[in-house]
């Protein structure tokens, strides 16, 4: 099998020649043993002095199924390797994957490094060649990780293995190629104590218990979306603001980081609930974002907001004294999302994100709600359910929630209830997916039987374990004096 020549360090590649071998040199043995290894050890694994051209070259047999197969040669002096010219690369102490053992198995990126992990009991190969520069694109079809292929039968009876590459960034490369190639579930890696590059220099710098803890302690591969308790981070004191409608303190809250849905039947007055919120966050000093579909953001949602903001009628409104401050105080606090101004701009679920992306990085919002959902423009993928988009759309608005610690409400309509039912709907009612339902935090439902009567039931139907708050049903009506929602007179 073909294979890759070593190199000298200079970048030209070098084999070996015939060579005559003897017991180990007294200056290897003295090198061997300066790096914390027993030459007697060194001997018990065939490693020889090699005599060429005038130079003693330490010689290190590549040993498979009992045969010698390669050598790796390497001058003491200085740092020269070189390696049997067209010999099949295999992994340094290959055999010792051939007894039946419950050790884990130490993967190295030297065979001293190795050889350090024997001396203290351990079961241990080297890789031939050391590490790659960088990442390997393909390292499946590489041809330096032929000799994983040629142990492949071998390595996958081993259950644990640890990987003890050197600490730099030739060595975590060759340790994400592995990972890549074994697998993480099986693999852990060393974190080598401060200072220390390999396991070699643990044993020489700190001594054996050092290499026993660093083994010991090794970590296990993190797996994106598998993790233990201590690896995620302690989570703030939840805190979240009322809602500004007396009913409902103590039973839902507007929270950072979470997703409230909004339904009930059109024409229920809905937006108004909306209003009360939008006007009580802002005279709390938190920035808002309202993506605006169906109603006209000037005058009415504008001067809907001003009346709740102010707390004065419509009677009043027009020529109310803090009718200006109040439209200064939006313009300063409230940023809409809307196409009215352009009604060729398409805002999908992705566009709709995107702006408010930048609505609460540079705007500072804090609170968004996008009513209603059905006028947002929905474009699903090919061979996309209605059920898989809005579970996908859902799961990207929770998703930046999250990421901007922003509290968002959806303003979803429930489908139309049958002729003559007049009751209240829940989430499950919601069009197009019991998604609603199973990924809200918060959910909210407002229900008027007779729509001629200003009374109406607010109901709070879920709420998330963790978060203020609990399922309710209370009696609301609209206070034309305020123009807010309040909860109803005793």
């Amino acid at each position: 099998m073909q294979r890759e020549p070593m190199t000298d360090g200079s970048g030209t590649a070098t084999t070996a020649s015939s060579q005559e071998e003897q017991a180990l040199h007294p200056k290897h043995v003295a090198w061997i043993e300066a790096r914390g290894i027993s030459a007697e050890l060194a001997g018990k694994f065939g490693l020889a002095t090699v005599h060429r051209n005038g130079a003693a070259w330490l010689s290190v047999p590549y040993v498979e199924w009992g045969k010698p197969v390669n050598h790796k040669y390497r001058l003491t002096s200085e740092k020269r390797h070189m390696m049997d010219p067209d010999a099949p690369l295999t992994l340094w102490n290959h055999d010792c994957l051939i007894e039946d053992s419950d050790q884990p198995l130490v993967i190295c990126e030297g065979e001293w490094d190795a050889l350090t992990a024997l001396q203290l009991g351990w079961r241990a190969v080297s890789v031939p060649n050391g590490a790659p520069s960088a990442e390997t694109d393909d390292p499946a079809n590489a041809k330096r990780y032929e000799f994983l292929w040629r142990a492949r039968d071998q390595i996958n009876r081993v259950s644990r293995i640890i990987l003890a590459t050197d600490d730099d960034a030739a060595g975590k490369a060759l340790r994400a190629d592995l990972i890549a190639l074994i697998g993480a579930d099986r693999c852990s890696f060393v974190d080598y104590p401060f200072g220390c590059k390999d396991l070699n220099e643990v044993l020489t710098e700190l001594g054996a218990d050092a290499v026993h803890r660093a083994l010991r302690e090794a970590k296990p591969v993190p797996v994106e979306g598998l993790y233990r308790l201590s690896d995620f981070p302690d989570m703030p004191e939840v805190r979240g603001m009322p809602l500004g409608i007396d009913a409902m303190d103590g039973k839902i809250e507007i929270v950072p980081g979470t997703l409230t849905v909004f339904t009930g039947y059109a024409n229920m007055g809905k937006t108004t609930i909306t209003n009360t919120v939008i006007a009580h966050a802002v005279m709390r000093g938190m920035n808002v974002c309202v993506g605006s579909f169906e109603t006209a953001p000037k005058p009415i949602l504008r001067d809907h907001i001003a009346r709740a903001l102010i707390g004065c009628s419509a009677y009043e409104f027009p020529s109310h004294p803090q009718r200006r401050d109040a439209f200064a105080t939006l313009e300063a606090q409230v940023r809409i999302i809307s196409n009215s101004l352009n009604e060729d701009l398409e805002i999908d679920i992705d566009g709709l994100l995107e702006l408010a992306r930048t609505a609460a990085v540079r705007d500072g919002c804090k609170l968004f709600i996008f009513d209603p959902w059905n006028e947002v423009e929905h474009k699903r993928r090919h061979d996309e359910t209605v059920t898989e988009y809005v579970g996908r759309a859902i799961r990207a608005v929770k998703r930046f929630a999250r990421q901007h610690n922003v509290a968002v409400w959806i303003v979803a309509h429930p489908t139309k209830p049958q002729k003559g039912v007049n009751q209240m709907p829940s989430l499950y009612d919601v069009s197009d997916s019991a998604n609603w339902s199973n990924k809200a935090d918060y959910g909210l439902v407002y229900h008027r039987k007779d729509k001629t009567q200003n009374e109406g039931q607010l109901a709070v139907v879920k709420v998330r374990m963790g978060l203020p708050g609990e399922c309710c049903v209370e009696t609301v009506m609209f206070d034309h004096r305020n123009s807010r929602i309040t909860g109803k007179a005793a």
